[in-house]
């Protein structure tokens, strides 16, 4: 290909003037949405939406691919299923991410085991379940003789 003369197609003749589709989409409360989602300027979403529809040949920054064309040509590649099947593991926490992502118990009223297996440690952590229990756990054997203060 390379040394080949490639013409630049013509844009495409809208029906009616660009200035005026410019404005129109510029005003049009749609397209701000769809800008501020995109985290685009206005302007300059409004630009790459005339630059498409005056020039509809022009390919697309994104390709949606189907599995098995995927599969053809990048084996390794994940399908769709395979990932949803991923993401549903590591909710239900079949997978683990990390230690403190294991199943940790909470609704079995385990909360303690959690954090101890999650820093690697059994000594009592600052804001984990033991140290919030209350009055109660104030009076414990190891403070009741010291003096605050």
């Amino acid at each position: 290909m390379s040394g080949e003369n490639t013409a630049v197609p013509e844009p495409k003749k809208l029906r009616r003037p660009v200035a005026e589709l410019r404005a129109e989409l510029l005003e049009n409360p749609e397209v701000k949405e769809q800008a501020r989602l995109m985290k685009v300027d206005v302007a300059a979403y409004v630009e790459r939406i005339l630059d498409y529809a005056q020039n509809p040949d022009k390919p697309p920054q994104l390709t949606i691919t189907p599995d098995a064309e995927l599969k053809a040509e990048y084996p390794n590649a994940p399908t769709v299923d395979e990932i949803a099947n991923h993401i549903e593991k590591l909710r239900t926490g079949e997978v683990a991410i990390s230690r403190a992502h294991q199943r940790d118990g909470f609704s079995s009223g385990q909360g303690d085991d959690r954090y101890k297996s999650a820093l690697a440690s059994d000594a009592v952590q600052m804001g984990a379940p033991e140290s919030r229990k209350g009055p109660a756990s104030a009076s414990t054997p190891e403070n009741s003789g010291k003096k605050v203060g």
